[in-house]
This record gives structure tokens, C-alpha cells and sequence, in this order.
């Protein structure tokens, strides 16, 4: 498995989290996984609802034991970039004060993809800021163990999509 020992950075001055991992897999596997409602539940969320690949599409990621998250695609450069902004709480639509950005940078790596994620916009939502560096705490945690999924997932198997043979 690819070096995914690395930690999120969780940065408490400037209410971001951070992390890169390498892969060991074609940047279009790793922007299918990404990208894709199907690639997307291979290591995200349980299920993923995603209406389409550009600026304004929307969609959900779905926990059974968490509930459905709404989000809305802010940025797309293709195998590039992926960023979105989704809301912090279950059951509600994404806005100004209840959302952090999301965004996926991918680079060729000899052997692979890095893949960078960076969380951030905690600053702006509407919690006092020991509730806003708890969930940034929370969220740096997630990163650690979603994308371990992702590694593991792209490392170990086909690419979303592609039948077993």
C-alpha cells in the first residue's frame, strides 16, 4: 500500500484541514472515485447522489448511521480539480453559514496520483469557535480515515464501475 501514514494538518488559525496521500493508480481512477456517485460510495459515504460534473450540480453522500449530507460542486477542471461545499449538518441544503469547501487536487506521480485534499470555510459557519475548531478536529480525523479508504480501495481493487473478472 502507497505511503498513506501521513496526517491531516488541521490548521485552528486559519480553520483548514489538509492532507496528501499517493496512490497507486492512473489519475483517471482516482478522479472516477472522486467524482462518480458510484466512486464515491467505494470509500466515502455509504451512498453518493451526484447530478451531474460541473459548477452548480448537487448532490447528497449518505450515512446510515449519520444521516444525508447535501453539496453543491463549486469548481471542476478536469482530472484536475474537484471542490465542493457541503453542509455540516444532515437534512439541510448547503448556505452561507452552515458549509465547508472541499477540494481534491490531483497530480501524475511516477507510480501513481497524489491526491491533496483541503477542508476549509469553518470560519463562517454560524457556531462559537469552540464548536468551529471541534468539528475542524472531527473533520481532520475523517480525512485520516476516508482517505486511508480511498488508498486502500484504488490499491486493492478494479476501478469503479468495472465488473470483477
Amino acid at each position: 500500500m502507497s505511503n498513506s501514514e501521513n496526517s491531516a494538518v488541521v490548521d485552528e488559525e486559519d480553520y483548514s484541514v489538509a492532507r496528501t496521500v499517493h496512490v497507486r493508480a492512473p489519475r483517471e481512477r482516482v478522479w472516477a472515485a472522486i467524482t462518480t456517485a458510484e466512486g464515491i460510495a467505494g470509500w466515502f459515504a455509504e451512498t453518493a447522489q451526484l447530478d451531474g460534473l460541473r459548477v452548480g450540480a448537487s448532490g447528497w453522500l449518505r450515512w446510515e448511521d449519520f444521516g444525508d449530507y447535501a453539496f453543491v460542486v463549486t469548481a471542476v477542471v478536469d482530472g484536475l480539480l474537484f471542490e465542493y461545499r457541503w453542509a455540516k449538518d444532515p437534512g439541510v441544503d448547503v448556505g452561507a453559514d452552515n458549509a465547508t469547501s472541499v477540494r481534491f487536487v490531483l497530480m501524475d506521480a511516477p507510480d501513481g496520483t497524489i491526491v491533496t485534499v483541503v477542508e476549509s470555510g469553518f470560519e463562517s459557519l454560524a457556531e462559537d469557535d469552540e464548536a468551529k475548531r471541534e468539528l475542524l478536529r472531527g473533520n481532520g480525523e475523517g480525512w485520516n480515515h476516508e482517505l486511508d479508504e480511498l488508498v486502500r480501495m484504488l490499491e486493492s481493487s478494479e476501478p469503479p464501475g468495472e465488473p470483477r473478472l
